[in-house]
């Protein structure tokens, strides 16, 4: 399962035994600036995760369609970035930033979650906003809604497509152009040249 997974990296990357949940809610474990639903906390001793509000509305009211997707989680990730500005995040908050992104997809999606070893397109992933606001606001499976435990184990390769597609979206938004681009040096870029990408 992705979740025993994900817990055992984190064991292991945290040099730890046991997971100690009072201790994730801590700046620097899990609880990371630019969240999605939760206000930057920057005391180490502050254990206060409760949800904003603001925050879930905002992702909410990111998708002009009934469904959040990978582009509005882009844009909402933009904007929860741009609200802990100056502060940038880490690569390992990055980390937990992008999979709690693909992880609230991936739970409420709509249907069956595609395999992720199918490289499914980002129009494959919809998860309905009374659903998602439901869990996100309540905290609880929104069964009433039609929500329903996936019929299969989802992997840690399921995480990839969704991952990849809000990070690919993310850097359109944001004018950035594809992710190419940050690895090919301007001048090969520039029109004009003669060089072939």
């Amino acid at each position: 399962m992705a979740i025993k997974q994900v817990a055992n990296y984190f064991l292991r990357a945290s040099n730890q035994t046991s997971i100690n949940l009072t201790d994730l809610n801590r700046p620097g474990i899990l609880q990371h600036i630019a969240s999605l639903t939760r206000d930057d906390v920057t005391d180490p001793d502050s254990v206060d995760v409760t949800a904003s509000q603001d925050r879930i509305h905002h992702l909410i009211k990111d998708s002009d369609t009934d469904c959040i997707t990978i582009a509005s989680l882009a844009k909402t990730r933009l904007h929860v970035e741009d609200l802990s500005s100056p502060k940038e995040l880490t690569l390992k908050e990055q980390t937990f930033a992008y999979a709690e992104a693909g992880l609230l997809l991936l739970t409420m999606i709509e249907g069956d979650v595609p395999s992720g070893w199918s490289f499914p397109p980002a129009t494959a992933y919809c998860a309905p906003k009374k659903r998602v606001e439901t869990w996100l606001t309540e905290e609880r499976f929104p069964e009433e809604l039609g929500w329903k435990k996936s019929e299969r184990t989802i992997g840690l390769m399921d995480f990839v497509p969704v991952i990849k597609g809000i990070y690919e979206e993310k850097r359109r938004q944001a004018g950035k152009g594809p992710l190419w681009k940050a690895f090919v040096p301007s001048f090969l870029q520039q029109a004009g040249t003669d060089s072939e990408l």
